[in-house]
């Protein structure tokens, strides 16, 4: 490899890759992050790189997770959310790939004394 020659890898393309993830690659599987006992399953940092991976791997990733862990459970505790059927599901081209057109969904307060 010359000092000119550059390496881009598609995070985009490898998040969608057969041969990374099997033959339900193109599925939406929360469960895939889950393991059997139900804690979260090991995943290599090589083979989903979002926070890069080795000597270089992000210092605000575990703080990351536990931030999201805690929106999470706060919303699922407090709303019920259905997400709208029908409407279009497709990435916009950028760094961070949001949904083109957003995520429509329907969001109800859970009335957690009557549950």
């Amino acid at each position: 490899m010359s000092p000119k020659e550059m390496i881009l890898i598609s995070l985009y393309a490898m998040g969608r890759s057969e041969e990374i993830w099997g033959k339900d690659c193109l599925e939406f599987k929360p469960e895939r992050w889950i393991s059997e006992k139900g804690s979260i399953a090991y995943v290599p940092s090589y083979k989903f790189i979002s926070f890069n991976a080795g000597p270089r791997t992000c210092l605000g990733k575990d703080l990351s997770f536990i931030q999201v862990k805690m929106v999470v459970s706060a919303i699922l505790w407090n709303y019920r959310i259905h997400v709208v059927e029908g409407h279009p599901i497709s990435p916009s081209i950028s760094i961070v790939l949001p949904m083109k057109y957003g995520l429509k969904v329907r969001i109800t307060k859970r009335n957690l004394i009557e549950e």
